[in-house]
C-alpha cells in the first residue's frame, strides 16, 4: 500500500510548475512533505527544502490579517468601526467610511487593483493614491488587493512598527526580499529582468517590497507552521478565530469570504471535495493554503507557477485538485473510518 508521503512525493514530481513544495499537516504536526523541481530555470538550480518562496497574496492572511486582529483583541480597533474613526489618514478619504471588516472581507467597494506602479514611486505615494481611490457606487464584493494594501499601512501606523518587524516576530516570515536562496518567478517585462528573491507584485515592489497585500517570503517550514497555527486555532483568540472563519460577504459565482480567508466553495480553492467548513487563500505566483478544520488537516502548496513567464492557471489548478482530492481520501476518509 502506497503511503501518504509517497503519494505526495509522486504528485510533486508530476507537477506542471517548474518547482513545488508541499506540506500536509494535522493539528499535531507534519504528515507528509515534498520538494521537487527546478527553482531557477536560467541556471538549472534544483529547489531545496530550505528554499525561500514569494508568498504573493498569502501575505494577506499570514501577515496582515493576524496583525489587524491583534489590534482588535487589544481594543485598538473594532471590526465594524469605520476607518476614519481609527486611522487619521483615512479621515476625509473615500475609504474612510468603510469598516475594518469591510476591507478584510472584500466588501468595501474598492476595485480589485490599480496599477499604481506605472506612475508612482514610493510607499507614501502609493498609500495616498489608494486612500484617494473611489469606492463603487453600489455595494459589491470584489477580491481587492487595495483593501489589504491599506490595512497593512494602517497596522504600521497604529502599531508604530513595520510589517517587516511584525511578520518576523509572529511567524519568522520575511518581507520585501528573501534572506536566502529563493525560487525564481517571472521575467518581468516592466522591470526587464528575471525576478529572484524580490517581490513579484509590482505595486508591492514600488512600495519598497513591503505591503499588506503582498511582499512576504517564507520557507515551506515557516509557512506550514503559520498555517498550522490557524488549523490548531492558536493564531488568534478563539472568538476572533471563529469570526475569521465565518461568512462576512458573498460575491458573484459562489464566492464567500470570511475575514481575509476564502470559504468553501469559493473558486474551487479547496478542490473537488472540499469540506463545508474548509477555508484558505491563494497567491498569484502559484501558492495555496487550504485548511479543513472538521477533517483535521491542512496543506500548504508553494510553487513558481509564473516562472519564467506567467501562463494560464488551468494546469496548476488541475494539479491542486488532484492533490486535494487525494488528501480527502487518504487523510480524511481513513481518519473518519478509524476514530
Amino acid at each position: 500500500m502506497t503511503s501518504l508521503a509517497e503519494q505526495v512525493t509522486a504528485l510533486a514530481r508530476a507537477a506542471p510548475m517548474p518547482a513545488v513544495a508541499v506540506c500536509v499537516f494535522d493539528r499535531q504536526g507534519v504528515l507528509a512533505r515534498a520538494v521537487h523541481g527546478v527553482a531557477d530555470l536560467s541556471v538549472g538550480r534544483p529547489a531545496t527544502a530550505d528554499e525561500w518562496w514569494d508568498l504573493a497574496s498569502l501575505t494577506k492572511t499570514l501577515v496582515t490579517l493576524p496583525e489587524v486582529l491583534s489590534l482588535v483583541a487589544d481594543g485598538r480597533l473594532a471590526l465594524e468601526q469605520p476607518l476614519a474613526e481609527c486611522w487619521h489618514r483615512a479621515v476625509g478619504r473615500p475609504v474612510g467610511r468603510a469598516t475594518v471588516a469591510d476591507l478584510l472581507s472584500h466588501r468595501s467597494g474598492l476595485p480589485a487593483t490599480v496599477p499604481f506602479f506605472r506612475t508612482l514611486t514610493g510607499r507614501a505615494a502609493v498609500v495616498d493614491a489608494a486612500l484617494r481611490t473611489e469606492l463603487a457606487d453600489q455595494p459589491r464584493v470584489v477580491y481587492s488587493d487595495l483593501g489589504f494594501l491599506l490595512l497593512g499601512a494602517m497596522v504600521e501606523d497604529l502599531a508604530d512598527e513595520s510589517l517587516t518587524v511584525l511578520a518576523r516576530r509572529r511567524t519568522g516570515l520575511h518581507m520585501g526580499r528573501a534572506p536566502g536562496r529563493a525560487a525564481a518567478t517571472e521575467h518581468c517585462p516592466w522591470r526587464r529582468r528575471l525576478i529572484v528573491g524580490e517581490v513579484h507584485d509590482e505595486n508591492a515592489w514600488t512600495m519598497g517590497g513591503v505591503a499588506g497585500h503582498a511582499g512576504a517570503f517564507g520557507t515551506l517550514q515557516l509557512v506550514s507552521s503559520a498555517a498550522r497555527s490557524w488549523l490548531a486555532e492558536q493564531a488568534v483568540s478563539p472568538d476572533l478565530h471563529a469570526a475569521a472563519r465565518s461568512c462576512w460577504a458573498t460575491g458573484h459565482d459562489t464566492e464567500r469570504f470570511g475575514l481575509g480567508w476564502w470559504l468553501t466553495p469559493t473558486r474551487g480553492l479547496g478542490g473537488p471535495v472540499a469540506g463545508p467548513d474548509g477555508y484558505g487563500c491563494s497567491g498569484f505566483v502559484g501558492n495555496r493554503v487550504w485548511l479543513e478544520p472538521s477533517r483535521g488537516y491542512g496543506v500548504v502548496i508553494l510553487s513558481n507557477r509564473v516562472h519564467p513567464r506567467r501562463d494560464v492557471r488551468a494546469p496548476f489548478a488541475a494539479w491542486c485538485d488532484r492533490l486535494l482530492a487525494m488528501l480527502a481520501t487518504e487523510v480524511w476518509s481513513q481518519g473518519d473510518s478509524n476514530p
